[in-house]
C-alpha cells in the first residue's frame, strides 16, 4: 500500500482481523487458514494498489498533463453543481472497496 491509496493502516488492521478469524475456522491447518485469507484479502489489496495508480497523479503530477488534470479536478471539487452530480454518480470500484468490510466473512 502507498500513501496514494489512502488505505495502508485500514487494510493492516482488517487484514490483522481476517487473519485471526481465518485461524480460528481452520483450527490446526495453518496453511488452510493461509490460503483461506489470501483468497479473501488479495482481491481486495489488488483494487486499492490499482487505485493508488491513478491518486498519485492527484497528489505529486508527474507532467504538465496532470498538473493540468489536478489543476481542473480541483477547480471543479469547489463548485456545488460538480459536487452534487458526482454524489448521484454509480462507484467504482475502488470506491466501493474502500466501503467494504474485508474482515466480515
Amino acid at each position: 500500500m502507498t500513501l496514494y491509496a489512502g488505505m495502508g493502516a485500514s487494510s493492516g488492521i482488517a487484514g490483522g482481523e481476517l487473519l485471526g478469524t481465518m485461524l480460528q475456522r481452520h483450527p490446526g491447518d495453518l496453511p488452510g487458514a493461509l490460503r483461506a485469507w489470501e483468497a479473501r484479502i488479495r482481491p481486495f489489496i489488488e483494487t486499492e494498489q490499482d487505485s493508488a495508480m491513478f491518486m498519485r497523479t492527484l497528489f505529486t503530477p508527474a507532467d504538465r498533463k496532470e498538473q493540468i488534470m489536478r489543476t481542473a479536478m480541483r477547480r471543479l471539487m469547489g463548485k456545488p453543481v460538480f459536487a452534487w452530480a458526482l454524489g448521484k454518480m454509480p462507484k467504482g470500484p475502488d470506491l466501493t472497496n474502500k466501503e467494504r468490510d474485508v474482515a466480515a466473512v
